[in-house]
């Protein structure tokens, strides 16, 4: 394909990565790490929600978004958010979920 199709692949990643992190402010400065030559960010919870399986199922089930927990990863307390995989008007859906969601757990914990 040649390296215009690269150049066009890296510029839809980047823009990806500009909505997640914009999605990812509500947890405030310096926690949020990664998205340099990789097509996911790390995102550091608060820190009484280091049973971050909980944070990822009230999302899914709440909020209708899909995050990894950072305990799959060795990384408990965190999600693992990938954006590389989609185009950029299905990243603004999933990313405005993300903050409702993030904003919603701030103000007012996890829900049952």
């Amino acid at each position: 394909m040649g390296p215009e199709w690269v150049t066009e692949r890296v510029k839809d990643l980047v823009k990806n990565r500009d909505i997640i992190l914009e999605a990812l402010s509500p947890l405030g400065e310096g926690a949020v790490k990664g998205g340099e030559g990789a097509i996911y960010l790390w995102a550091k919870l608060p820190e009484q929600y280091v049973e971050d399986d909980k944070v990822v199922r009230w999302l899914a089930t709440r909020h209708g978004v899909i995050v990894i927990p950072g305990g799959a990863c060795g990384c408990p307390g965190h999600l693992r958010i990938s954006f590389g995989g989609l185009k950029e008007n299905d990243c603004k859906v999933a990313a405005d979920r993300l903050r409702r969601g993030l904003e919603d757990l701030l103000s007012n914990g996890i829900v049952q």
